[in-house]
């Protein structure tokens, strides 16, 4: 298991060295800097899991320290143990990241500063898995669960973006819009998990074709939504119809059974009457599929 690393910063250099060697006895990494420019450098060159700083440094004092710290993201978070000397008058911290309650008095005792680093090193840990926590919701919200596709809300989002640029640079931007064919007959058929299974397999065929420009999302229980950036009407078309013919010549597994299906596909290039969200654009995309699929299916259209 990897030690944490502390850095330890005082311009006395008999205390940086007992407090690393207090802490290297303890299982710690520790690293020294003896005053704020080569603290903040060190910082710079590898983040440490949290710091031991002497707040009464001559050039640059430890709140400066801890201020340029906090106002770079790369250091900001970092957890940081103040050290004082009790005949000096204390500093008054600003904002709500550290107060006189977080300041051990030299000389330190080595239970007392070990007490410290454990403490604020867990908070460090709960704050990062709280971190993590976050960005696995946020990544999940943006993420189909069944087909880990994107979802609809991710779409909405980056057709936005799409759009204006469509709109400023004057660049091609198009939506191409699948559906499996007789979806709700294959479903009651099938029973629900099965038809996942087929929904699941038809997301990965689709998405295999595309490129990493370009994103596929699951916009419906069996609708599949790909954007194409930079691309003309004459390369939807081609993306659409590579797309449709892959799907119908596929063998889908179903448990036991081998089955095949195939889609409805609808193309829609945005143009400028149309309004910034894509819905217009979507609308549009959906209704030549209606048409695809009430014209029998397995067919590519074009929408006007």
């Amino acid at each position: 298991m990897k030690s944490n690393t502390i850095l330890v910063v005082d311009d006395e250099q008999s205390i940086t060295t007992l407090l690393s060697e207090v802490l290297k006895k303890a299982g710690y990494a520790a690293s020294i800097a003896n005053d704020g420019f080569k603290a903040i450098a060190a910082c710079k060159v590898r983040t440490p899991d949290a710091i031991i700083l002497d707040l009464h440094m001559p050039l640059m004092g430890g709140i400066e320290v801890y201020n340029r710290l906090r106002a770079d993201d790369k250091t900001s978070a970092i957890p940081i143990v103040f050290l004082a000397a009790r005949d000096k008058p204390l500093p008054t911290f600003s904002g709500d990241g550290a107060s006189n309650e977080d300041i051990l008095f030299k000389p330190v005792e080595a239970n007392e500063l070990l007490s410290r680093v454990k403490s604020v090193l867990k908070e460090k840990a709960l704050r990062d898995e709280l971190r993590r926590k976050e960005a696995q919701l946020k990544e999940l919200s943006l993420t189909d669960a069944l087909t880990e596709l994107k979802s609809s809300r991710y779409l909405d989002e980056f057709m936005q973006i799409g759009i204006r640029q469509a709109k400023r640079y004057s660049v091609p931007f198009s939506l191409v819009i699948l559906e499996i064919d007789h979806h709700q007959e294959l479903s009651k058929s099938l029973g629900p998990d099965a038809f996942d299974t087929v929904v699941s397999q038809v997301a990965q065929i689709v998405a295999k074709q595309m490129r990493e420009s370009d994103i596929v999302v699951r916009t419906n229980t069996s609708e599949f939504t790909v954007v194409l950036t930079c691309t003309t009407k004459e390369g939807a078309i081609e993306v659409a119809e590579r797309l449709r013919t892959s799907v119908a010549a596929s063998v889908l597994t179903v448990g036991s059974e081998s089955k095949s299906v195939t889609v409805s596909v609808g193309i829609c290039q945005f143009a400028k009457h149309m309004d910034d969200e894509g819905k217009l654009l979507m609308s549009h995309g959906r209704a030549a599929v209606e048409h695809a699929h009430s014209s029998g299916g397995n067919m590519t259209l074009m929408a006007e």
